[in-house]
């Protein structure tokens, strides 16, 4: 039988989610998070443990999962300061450019990030795809869904993941890589 009387007390660990309820990213209890809103002003928000579920967030307390919605509608990132966290941003292109709505065939090769205006930026939670990306940008209840139009084809999609960045071209069907437009400068 396990000894309750031990009164050794483990370190708290504030466990950030998505809307999905797929984690993010966990922070010690104490530490700060450094937000990002989508017009790029930035904030540093200490963060207090309350219980596996909530936790006092600058000067508010919230359920994970509801910081969670309020950053996702808002279009806001963040990260624990100091260290990173995964996070997508979406592309939508100018109407008016003469691939927009085309497939990755009929587009490739005139494909520039010039041509295109970040729409979106919300937090990437483990397990998630761009499969998951698009369908959660189609809902009705889409975030930033009177911003921007739905996820269609054309879109691009940036996805800062695990150290690293990666762009997709949404197609008819699925998505095409195109990292090479990361590095283009026009």
């Amino acid at each position: 039988m396990k000894d309750l009387t031990n009164t050794e007390a483990r370190p708290q660990r504030i466990r950030f989610v998505d809307s999905a309820y797929h984690e993010v990213v966990t922070i010690p209890d104490g530490s700060n998070i450094v937000l990002t809103r989508f017009d790029g002003t930035v904030s540093i928000l200490p963060c207090t443990y309350i219980d596996d579920a909530h936790a006092k967030i600058g000067n508010s307390v919230y359920h994970m999962l509801e910081f969670a919605g309020i950053m996702e509608r808002a279009g806001s990132i963040y990260a624990p300061e100091g260290g990173t966290a995964d996070y997508y941003e979406v592309y939508q292109a100018d109407i008016h450019a003469d691939y927009c709505y085309r497939s990755y065939d009929e587009a490739k090769g005139r494909i520039s990030l010039a041509d295109y205006t970040r729409v979106y930026t919300g937090m990437l939670g483990s397990g998630t795809d761009l499969e998951t990306l698009f369908a959660r940008h189609n809902q009705d209840t889409r975030p930033f869904g009177r911003k921007m139009r739905s996820m269609s084809v054309s879109d691009i999609v940036i996805l800062h993941q695990n150290g690293q960045t990666h762009a997709y071209y949404t197609d008819s069907f699925g998505f095409e890589p195109i990292d090479e437009i990361l590095n283009k400068t026009e």
